[in-house]
């Protein structure tokens, strides 16, 4: 009798003197495909050998399991018999990875057992059932989470910001600390969502940089949804028999890249999601890419493998996603699968315009009447000769510059003795010599 061939969720081993090699497989299998089954008294080939069982052989392998596989799982084993010979099988499922055999960490690749490296383990770690976001203590512990209770009230929930409510949506490490997820929630913390804009095609030339956030990361979220609503301005094409409008971008496919990029981004990294714009398109990145587990063909496909389980409850509650998974086929279904990248930790979704959005266009055509006109250079210094009192602040609102550039300039016309600084610090001013 031949059982065929061994595979990610299968393994043969010919008898018990490859007790642990068996149960590493069932560890990597455990970490990779959720369980499988080992088979001892079997060649590599699928041909059964046969072993040999004494009265307390599967006790004893019982027993070896739940010394060395942590955490404990719940096995099968079977003494089974073909053509005369006995072989034995060992089965196993579970979710709580990872899983370790003698204190090392295995995975699954074609059939083979490799020892995880440590980016993968922590990916493990962030795809396992326990809520990583829950059990890390926020850096800070004076937080107040009346925003989303407020934005629960406005759904019609009501809370009563108990210990239960703080429980139920991950507010609390298990020993009573404010969690990483109440930061993320809180009134006040030091979160940013950053909207960059470059003056191209790529990332050569940076226009402005703008930082939302610092408070409840869904009004931050919502800011940004609300900014490229009101930038999606609509070309009309009148050349043929009808009339035809065409949006900048797909609006719902952005909501649904942002959504979830907020949602599944990888915080215990330390890195927020971000929008870049560019002349031809927007990208959409956060951070982590896929979960353990979750193919690219599932993904696409709308399975949802949540990696801060307590995080998406909140947006539930909230009002901001739902478990339909319909997210990512949405985006799938109005720019195909190719939209998506995943490269360095990275998930990044590319939304292309069909025109150049009009705000982008304004910035474009109002630097070209400046590089037509005085340099900024001679604007800045002519601004602060005219205006004795002036700031930089009020230099940057009057020539429309930025802050940052302003103070590059003045910084510039110092050193080279055109500009005086008096007094100390953002008290003091500016003078033309």
């Amino acid at each position: 009798m031949n059982l065929g061939q061994k595979n990610d969720r299968m393994e043969f081993k010919a008898g018990l003197r490859q007790l642990n090699r068996g149960l590493i497989s069932l560890c990597a299998m455990l970490n990779s495909c959720g369980g499988g089954s080992v088979f001892f008294g079997v060649s590599d080939d699928g041909e059964i050998c046969g072993v040999s069982a004494g009265n307390d052989t599967l006790d004893k392998l019982s027993k070896r399991i739940r010394q060395k596989i942590k955490p404990g799982i719940l096995s099968e084993i079977k003494l089974l018999e073909a053509d005369g010979k006995a072989y034995i099988k060992v089965s196993a499922q579970g979710s709580d990875i990872p899983y370790s055999f003698d204190g090392r960490y295995y995975v699954r690749v074609q059939g083979r057992d490799e020892q995880a490296e440590n980016a993968l383990l922590r990916k493990m770690l962030s795809s396992s059932e326990s809520d990583l976001l829950c059990m890390r203590e926020a850096p800070v512990q004076d937080l107040s989470l009346s925003k989303f209770s407020a934005l629960l009230v406005s759904k019609g929930l009501h809370p009563d910001l108990s210990q239960d409510f703080y429980h139920n949506y991950g507010f609390l490490t298990d020993s009573g600390k404010f969690s990483l997820n109440a930061f993320l929630l809180a009134d006040n913390n030091s979160v940013q969502l950053n909207v960059s804009i470059f003056t191209g095609t790529d990332r050569s030339s940076l226009s402005s940089r703008k930082a939302y956030g610092e408070t409840c990361l869904l009004f931050p979220m919502m800011e940004i949804l609300n900014f490229f609503e009101s930038v999606n301005d609509t070309a009309v094409d009148v050349t043929g028999p009808v009339r035809i409008e065409h949006p900048c971008f797909d609006y719902p496919s952005f909501r649904e890249a942002w959504i979830n990029a907020c949602a599944h981004n990888d915080w215990n990294s330390g890195l927020s999601p971000t929008v870049q714009v560019f002349q031809d398109r927007l990208e959409v990145i956060s951070y982590g890419g896929l979960p353990f587990r979750l193919s690219r063909d599932d993904f696409f496909k709308g399975r949802s493998l949540p990696v801060n389980r307590h995080l998406l409850m909140c947006f539930i509650a909230a009002g901001f996603a739902e478990h339909s998974g319909h997210g990512v086929p949405t985006i799938v279904a109005r720019y195909g699968t190719e939209v998506f990248s995943f490269a360095a930790g990275q998930l990044c979704v590319t939304i292309p315009f069909s025109h150049e959005p009009l705000f982008l266009r304004n910035r474009r055509e109002l630097d070209a009447v400046r590089q037509q006109g005085p340099n900024d250079y001679q604007i800045v210094r002519d601004l602060l000769r005219d205006h004795k009192k002036a700031t930089l602040n009020d230099v940057a609102k009057r020539s429309g510059l930025s802050l940052s550039a302003v103070r590059r300039i003045a910084r510039v016309l110092r050193e080279r003795g055109i500009l005086k600084h008096s007094g100390s610090g953002r008290g003091g001013s500016w003078a033309v010599i």
